[in-house]
């Protein structure tokens, strides 16, 4: 049967179809089994985000702060594994692709949210959750219709098309939408001049714009927007006075919201910013939204705590950028020194970029490196990121293909004595995603598994529905499949906007 007659049958429009047990793609693997339904779920994805990233944040997090992680304590107690990201076409994923094999257990090309080379769409989970009566949120730290989120709940053939997806979120109707991305709604911005904050208000949303406005909302169905673009990052709410809600306060007021509804819930939270951050190659930036995901998780545990009809899944979609802490010194004795210095760093390079505007001059740079991130740069140092940011002049070579300027501004501060540290000791592999397999816990009680094994990302959709007694099958396509349309398929063309994948 083909793909087209499987959706005309009626699998898209809501019958579930069973799905045989042990049909997934990629690697030969065992099929774990949770042992048990829940009434609830929530799915947390940390995006971007690798051992390496972990690794840092836990040693911050244990040297700076006296603390363990939650993250560390789950995968010391609870089941976990790791989780291969390849998409259908490419061993390098981008989050469209990751959201697709997760939420609707297929492989597909890179680029469009629940959809085959094809034309064909799937049917994303969330959305198979809502037709059996759960409500449904989506909280993220990007924009609210960026690629993650969107992925769970609609189809489109391009993740880039916010303003559409903005309409097809509306469309769709989930309880609470949480996260950044005014320009997709707000009249002024969007270029259809159309007002989605009134269509969504008249669709009985609270619609919300700042944090005073999330606190003190009492609609049982919620919009909030907080920013331009994305949410701004942690390090620059915590230490720079940016004014937008936390990742745990938007939590905070999704949870009561859906756990009113008597059918149960799915939510999505996503660390969105993690992937940012390493894009950028900006350690501080990559840990404070670490650290938040972490007081979040905190949060989400203690839910479950108290509700033991909810599961929570946390996975990584992919790992980007692979900012390591490298060894320093005889013995690599001076290696933890590296993670203290983090501390001096209380501004992403994205705020710093906004501080400095367009023409800034090597004393200004200096001073913006010493202030904000700690660091005494060189007069050639300074003089680098002036004409990053002046000239497009990008340094080095080997980074030319990331975001620029700020991986230039990322490299101006490197580690410069393999010795004794005076900068923190974070090397970056790139400014782009890579391959490697990624993190998947779980949290809940009456799992009866100890680990998860090495799984593809389509298995998380399998466990979802495994939670909830949810079993269907969309359509599978082939390499071979994508790989001949992709030869007749003009290359799609890159939004000004799609600056990260």
């Amino acid at each position: 049967m083909k793909r087209r007659e499987l959706l005309k049958g009626g699998l898209f429009a809501g019958t579930l179809a069973f799905l045989p047990k042990g049909v997934a793609q990629g690697a030969p693997q065992n099929i774990p089994s949770l042992g048990r339904r829940y009434r609830n779920l929530i799915v947390f994805v940390y995006d971007g985000f690798s051992w390496e990233d972990y690794a840092v944040a836990q040693a911050y997090a244990r040297r700076r702060q006296g603390r363990v992680l939650a993250l560390e304590r789950l995968l010391a107690r609870y089941p976990s594994g790791q989780v291969n990201t390849y998409s259908l076409t490419s061993y390098v994923t981008e989050s469209s692709a990751a959201a697709n094999a997760m939420s609707c257990g297929v492989k597909t090309v890179n680029g469009g949210l629940a959809i085959h080379a094809d034309g064909t769409p799937l049917k994303p989970f969330f959305a198979a959750a809502k037709e059996v009566g759960k409500a449904v949120g989506l909280v993220t730290t990007t924009t609210i219709t960026h690629a993650t989120p969107a992925g769970f709940v609609i189809s489109n053939p391009d993740r880039n098309a916010e303003e559409r997806i903005a309409e097809q979120y509306l469309e769709f109707g989930a309880e609470v939408y949480l996260g950044g991305g005014d320009r997709f709604f707000n009249p002024e911005r969007r270029q259809d001049k159309k007002d989605l904050y009134a269509a969504f208000a008249q669709a009985g949303y609270g619609v919300v714009r700042t944090p005073e406005e999330l606190a003190r909302s009492n609609a049982s169905k919620l919009l909030g927007v907080f920013s331009d673009s994305h949410v701004p990052y942690e390090v620059d709410r915590r230490f720079q006075g940016v004014r937008v809600p936390s990742l745990k306060e938007m939590v905070q007021a999704a949870l009561p919201r859906l756990a009113s509804y008597r059918n149960g819930f799915v939510l999505q939270v996503e660390a969105g910013r993690i992937d940012h951050a390493n894009h950028l190659n900006d350690p501080a930036a990559t840990l404070w939204d670490v650290l938040a995901a972490d007081e979040t998780l905190e949060l989400l545990t203690a839910f479950v705590d108290r509700n033991p009809d909810t599961l929570l899944l946390l996975a990584s979609d992919h790992a980007t950028g692979v900012g390591g802490l490298y060894g320093a010194g005889r013995s690599y004795l001076e290696s933890s020194a590296g993670i203290d210095l983090l501390e001096a760093q209380k501004a992403s390079f994205e705020h710093m970029r906004r501080l400095l505007g367009n023409s800034p001059d090597a004393a200004q740079v200096k001073e913006a490196y010493r202030t904000m991130k700690g660091v005494v740069l060189t007069d050639e140092e300074a003089e680098r990121v002036v004409r990053a940011i002046r000239e497009r002049v990008y340094w080095p070579e080997g980074v030319r293909q990331g975001v620029q300027p700020d991986n230039t501004m990322a490299w101006a501060m490197v580690q410069r004595n393999a010795n004794k540290p005076d900068r923190p000791n974070i090397g970056y592999s790139s400014g782009q995603h890579t391959a490697s397999p990624v993190v998947l816990a779980l949290y809940g009680q009456g799992l009866r598994l100890v680990s998860l094994g090495l799984v593809d990302n389509t298995h998380v959709f399998r466990l979802m529905g495994e939670a909830l007694g949810i079993r269907y099958q969309n359509p599978v396509m082939s390499e071979e499949e994508a790989l001949e349309i992709l030869k007749t398929r003009p290359q799609a063309v890159r939004h000004p906007e799609d600056v990260w994948a």
